[in-house]
Order: structure tokens, then sequence, then C-alpha cells
């Protein structure tokens, strides 16, 4: 999907972000695609499954860690006003 769009729009993957709330959905298609991925922790996903991941010696749970998580999307405004 990320191919199609990228390919349309001539978007670079490595000046893009994925920004979504699940790890088995928004998170690893982010990282199958080179994406900087962003978790926001207002939806199914906790702080304790990104762990759980992280340090796991398993590859695939790997893919579903984040790069960076926020509480809220919110968190993300003062960033956007610079």
């Amino acid at each position: 999907m990320f191919d199609c769009v990228a390919s349309e729009f001539k978007i670079n993957p490595a000046s893009t972000i994925m920004v979504g709330d699940r790890l088995d959905t928004d998170i690893l298609m982010g990282n199958t695609c080179g994406l900087t991925t962003l978790l926001t922790l207002t939806g199914v996903t906790t702080l304790d499954e990104v762990k759980g991941h992280l340090t796991s010696g398993c590859p695939e749970r790997r893919n579903l860690v984040p790069d960076y998580y926020v509480d809220s999307i919110a968190d993300l405004l003062p960033a956007l006003s610079d």
C-alpha cells in the first residue's frame, strides 16, 4: 500500500513518519516500509507491550517496536507550531 502511495506522490520513505496507535498494523507497516514510526498510546497498545517486544530476541517481534512514542497525538502540537 505504501509503495503505491509513495510512487504516486513522490514520497521519500527516509523523510516520512508513520503515526499510529497499533503495533501490529501501523507500526509494523511503517517499519517494514523503512519509515520512522511513532506510536500514540491512545489506542489498544500499551507501553508494556512495546517493552516486551523490545527485549525479545525474536526479529519478528522487534519489527513491532516503534522509533518513538507519545501518550497522545496532542503531544505533537507544540512541535508542529515551530
